[in-house]
């Protein structure tokens, strides 16, 4: 009788997790619905939009820039490098605003009412390598969505503590990748110019302003859209976005703040019409 309970028990078991692993993913307030982006072919507003989907491509192009801005990976350091011994643990809270008004957000996430700043938390990590040179990795995720964002850098500064020229200089190439949403498919890659100043303080602390100009590239294009989610699948009313790419010249200002093998590091980043903060904790080892 025993035996025959437990086994009754671990047939339920199975059943329950078989169904709860089969269970689909529920989207969040801030996961795209792009099959919202369309018109009638028409050209007739009181034409459904899933009659003749047309791709509003304009409107994607701009989703496309403002979620690039939200996802591209953050500098949050000065030119100097970790050092060859060097190895840096951090965690960052981010806020972008967005044009939230405008009809394109209204009508590209779920709940259709988005919220004027996007949240995202960040964890990375760094490592220092010989020749004034550092590599990282780099995890990102935008609060109330199922969108996560991974990629790495590298960081060369040719220019780092030299008296002769007490002014650090450094380039960085960083990439993100987006998963986690099957109607967005955004890729992140920018180029950073900087330059920073450290000062000590005291023996103990040190504060290394920091500024740089940062073109990125914002690569996005869609999965396959159903203009009328729901309803029986119809070839004729789904769509595609393909390949768009929107460059977005940000200006960037900070400064890190170290105290023994803890730092903390605020920055600002500006575009045109778009802006973004972060604030980032880290611990050297």
């Amino acid at each position: 009788m025993a035996s025959s309970c437990a086994h009754v028990r671990l047939r339920l078991a199975l059943l329950c997790a078989a169904t709860l692993l089969a269970t689909p993913a529920l989207a969040l307030d801030n996961d795209p619905v792009l099959g919202r982006l369309c018109s009638g072919g028409t050209g007739n507003d009181a034409v459904p939009c899933g009659e003749s989907p047309q791709p509003d491509t304009s409107a994607f192009k701009k989703l496309v820039r403002e979620y690039g801005m939200t996802f591209a990976p953050r500098l949050l350091a000065p030119a100097e490098t970790a050092g060859v011994n060097g190895f840096q643990f951090d965690f960052a809270y981010g806020l972008t605003n967005i044009n939230d008004d405008e009809d394109y957000w209204k009508r590209a996430v779920k709940d259709q009412s988005p919220d004027p700043v996007l949240h995202t938390l960040q964890i990375g990590v760094t490592k220092g390598l010989p020749y004034s040179v550092e590599v990282g990795a780099l995890a990102t995720w935008l609060l109330d969505s199922e969108m996560f964002a991974f990629g790495g850098m590298a960081k060369v500064a040719p220019n780092e503590a030299i008296d002769a020229f007490p002014v650090d200089v450094a380039m960085r190439v960083a990439v993100n990748r987006l998963v986690g949403s099957s109607d967005l498919d955004l890729t992140t890659v920018s180029l950073d110019f900087e330059v920073s100043r450290s000062f000590g303080g005291g023996g103990v602390a040190n504060v290394a302003p920091y500024m740089a100009y940062e073109p990125v590239w914002a690569i996005g294009r869609s999965g396959v859209l159903d203009s009328t989610p729901g309803r029986a699948d119809d070839p004729a009313r789904s769509f595609v976005f393909g390949q768009e790419t929107e460059v977005l010249h940000r200006f960037v200002l900070g400064s890190r703040f170290v105290l023994g093998a803890a730092n903390f590091t605020p920055e600002i980043v500006l575009t045109k019409g778009l802006q973004s903060y972060a604030f980032k904790l880290g611990l050297d080892f």
